[in-house]
């Protein structure tokens, strides 16, 4: 007997070792305890009866026993519920805060049955419960607003409870004007309680929910016909039964109404047995209604191990079980999430299940923004300038579209019509671009193309439409792609608008050199390796280098804007160092090849188009570290400067030519270069000699190094000794004899 209970002992304490003691945490603003001790208790003795060796304790934050409770709540329960080194396992939240809390809590469809979900799913559940198709909670409990009605002065007067807000404009003022005449003066119609506290919120809310064209309609849009009616029947409401300080008085003003009895109509939380008519609140029309819901959720913390995780998922289960919902809907009159529960003949013995099946519920408008509080306040503040003040319903409705709203160019013309004109405009240009290209098998405008063969002519036309189509990535809605896809189309297209310049300067250098006899003899390759370059350093870059920003933009229209990584930052300076490389030797060779006759006219253009280019990258690198709050001006600064860019290349390499070969009236093929050497030999050579007698004289005073002579050299020579250019004039001359 004693080695039984010896072995007993030992038993229990190896139970006792390896139990699970997992922590809950709640909050009450009534300083009570009355639903969730209760609910941790019956767990506790149901994980005893089955041997589950998990213990569950609740810390319950009070008014009585915390300030904080009172001052802060969302930041207390924030401060708890996202550090990963907190000490509770389940939460239960207020479930305005799912949006919020949700990657700090565990997706329950991961871990909880498939059966558990569904008893939910069909209710409130699927709104206050879920984050982007993560279900981050369950509700414990449900409050629901409904309408009170005084049957004292219904009865008196002969009225039946109202089912649309007409019918309780009109009771009201009926009574209200019979009541004034027997000097009832302390008589309230309706509290209305659209007040600076989330109360005011939820009012709102439910009011416009219950203007909606059907049942199964969703939520009006803003703005639309029915969300305007609401807001006119609102405010009709307030002038002709209320009053501007009546209706925004707090709660405490409507349960001193009720315990006085002074009042026809009340809009307020659920309570049962109340000794009133309570009915689901009215709508704009028979049968439709609407009610904010509150309550809380229960969560389990993404931040403890997996042990514990799998007891406080059991325990959540437990909690939020069938049998448990029904015990509580049946002992305390409550509102379940799982809606079958009103079919169960049960409970409907106990409660009216007619009652809360009548009721149509809306979750208040939480995901509209990561930070609902600051939402909910805005969301207030507009419709009170309508209900209180005197600004239009359009106008405040369209005012909380731009809380949460991103505006964004496009081609709907809702908003502006910029992007149609954009496209326009990008569409012509593509097609004079295009169309140019023609020009190149014109045998008469052949000697006007010389400086480039033709499929380089042909590439950089094609890089300049790049360049024009990376504004299009600014069209619509901000997404990751288009902040790549736009990095990539700039890079590809500046190097193939700029590289086939690049290799024909290098050609065009004055003296015989190895690095322009290898170009010369790997065009291809000399392009390929620059494409490639950029092809790899933007798929590098496709690796998650931009994050979206969203701009909230205070009395105005948010928008979206792409910001760059660490990662994304580091990839796009290689870029721009390249580019910058590539710009800077374009530009030492236009200054070595400055009056080499046969490309005089060539270099000054493309000397054009390079500083015309420069000019844009800064302007577009300065607007960038500007903090635009404007998303029309945010979009079509870069866009205008990207379009620029593009059509500046055109001209200033391409078009002119064009235009120089119809300004010409004879055919002949060498009149191009007649021209261009008309008054350019003279003054080359004269100028070289000048300067020369110059730079010598210069030189003995100065003694200035042999590298500058040489330079200086090559900028005054007014001819090429250089095989590769040459040949390249000669295969150009070929083709245009030939064809």
């Amino acid at each position: 007997m004693i080695w039984q209970n010896i072995l007993l002992f030992i038993f229990i304490q190896i139970n006792i070792c390896y139990a699970i003691d997992i922590k809950a945490v709640a909050f009450s603003l009534n300083g009570g305890g009355d639903l969730y001790l209760p609910l941790i208790d019956r767990f506790n003795k149901f994980s005893q009866e089955n041997n589950l060796n998990i213990n569950l304790t609740l810390d319950l934050y009070t008014e009585t026993n915390s300030t904080a409770i009172v001052t802060d709540y969302e930041a207390m329960l924030d401060s708890l519920i996202s550090s990963p080194h907190n000490t509770y396992d389940l939460y239960f939240y207020d479930n305005i805060y799912s949006i919020k809390f949700a990657p700090y809590l565990i997706n329950l469809k991961e871990w909880l049955p498939k059966e558990h979900i569904d008893m939910y799913a069909p209710g409130i559940g699927s709104q206050s419960c879920v984050s982007k198709d993560k279900w981050v909670g369950l509700p414990i409990t449900i409050d629901f607003t409904v309408l009170y009605s005084n049957p004292t002065y219904l009865q008196k007067y002969n009225k039946s409870i109202p089912k649309t807000w007409k019918d309780l404009l009109e009771t009201s003022k009926e009574i209200l004007d019979e009541e004034n005449k027997l000097g009832n003066s302390k008589l309230m119609g309706y509290n209305g309680l659209f007040n600076s506290l989330e109360i005011g919120t939820c009012s709102i809310y439910e009011f416009i929910y219950s203007f909606r064209e059907s049942v199964d309609s969703p939520f009006p849009s803003f703005p639309s016909i029915e969300a305007i009616d609401a807001l006119k029947m609102m405010k009709k409401l307030n002038e002709e039964i209320g009053s501007d300080s009546h209706f925004q008085f707090n709660d405490d003003y409507t349960a001193e109404k009720m315990q006085s009895g002074d009042f026809i109509f009340i809009k307020y939380w659920y309570f049962p047995n109340m000794p009133f008519n309570v009915t689901a609140l009215p709508g704009g029309k028979v049968g439709i209604s609407g009610s904010s819901i509150g309550g809380f959720n229960i969560g389990v913390s993404n931040y403890v191990d997996e042990d514990r995780k799998k007891a406080a998922v059991i325990a959540l289960e437990y909690i939020t079980s069938k049998d448990m919902q029904k015990r509580i809907v049946m002992e305390n009159k409550l509102f379940s999430g799982i809606p079958s529960l009103y079919d169960e003949p049960e409970v409907c013995n106990v409660i009216d299940c007619e009652f809360f099946k009548s009721i149509q519920l809306i979750a208040r408008p939480t995901s509209k923004s990561k930070n609902y509080s600051s939402y909910s306040e805005k969301f207030r503040k507009y419709i009170y300038e309508y209900l209180y003040g005197d600004k239009s319903p359009e106008y405040v409705l369209k005012k909380i579209n731009d809380i949460s709203k991103f505006y964004y160019i496009s081609t709907n013309t809702e908003n502006t019509n910029i992007g149609v004109i954009m496209v326009i405009v990008v569409g012509l240009l593509s097609i004079i671009m295009l169309f140019s290209l023609k020009f190149l098998s014109i045998k008469h405008m052949r000697p006007y193309f010389r400086f480039l063969t033709d499929d380089f002519w042909v590439l950089t036309v094609f890089g300049s439409l790049l360049i024009m189509y990376a504004s299009f990535t600014g069209l619509g809605k901000v997404s990751i792609l288009k902040c790549e896809l736009r990095t990539l189309l700039l890079s590809v297209g500046f190097t193939m608008s700029l590289i086939p310049i690049f290799y024909r300067l290098i050609l065009n250098f004055p003296e015989q050199n190895m690095i322009s006899h290898w170009v010369s003899n790997n065009k291809y390759l000399f392009l390929i390796i620059f494409i490639f370059t950029d092809i790899l350093i933007n798929t590098l870059a496709f690796n998650s280098p931009y994050t979206i920003e969203d701009k909230l933009v205070a009395e105005g229209e948010n928008f979206q804007v792409c910001k760059m990584t660490t990662y994304g930052k580091l990839l796009n300076y290689l870029l721009l160092i390249s580019k910058f490389i590539i710009t800077l030797c374009m530009l030492f060779f236009i200054f070595i090849e400055w009056n080499i006759e046969e490309s005089r006219l060539d270099i000054r253009y493309l000397s054009i188009a390079i500083y015309m280019d420069v000019i844009s990258i800064v302007v577009l690198i300065i607007f960038n570290w500007i903090d635009v709050n404007d998303y029309i001006i945010a979009t079509i600064i870069p866009n205008g400067i990207y379009i620029f860019f593009a059509v500046t290349n055109y001209v200033f390499f391409f078009n002119y030519r064009i235009v120089l070969a119809f300004m010409k009236k004879d055919d002949d093929d060498d009149l191009f270069y007649k021209t261009f050497s008309k008054g350019t030999s003279n003054y080359g050579s004269t100028s070289y000699l000048n300067n020369s007698k110059s730079n010598n004289n210069k030189d003995i005073s100065n003694n200035k190094n042999q590298m500058s002579d040489k330079l200086l050299s090559y900028h005054y020579r007014t001819n090429i000794n250089n095989s590769s250019s040459s040949s390249l004039l000669q295969s150009n001359y070929s083709e245009d004899s030939l064809n």
